[in-house]
């Protein structure tokens, strides 16, 4: 176990309310593509193309959902 205060032990949760939220916008506004790729796409892209919400919930999605 580390002892850094950067270590978290639990994989951060998504609140109820919030589940699928990003997954429904891509199957709406890009259609064909995929959660991970679209992701990775509107974080590639310029800040002010995606709203903060979607880059935020895309962030969350590379971050924790679309690792290999």
């Amino acid at each position: 176990m580390s002892n850094s205060p950067f270590y978290k032990k639990a994989f951060p949760e998504i609140k109820e309310k919030n589940k699928d939220k990003f997954t429904n916008w891509v199957k709406s506004n890009m259609p064909g593509k995929s959660t991970c790729s679209a992701a990775s796409i509107i974080m590639k892209a310029k800040k002010n193309k995606y709203s903060s919400d979607v880059r935020s919930m895309a962030n969350y999605a590379n971050n924790f959902g679309c690792k290999k």
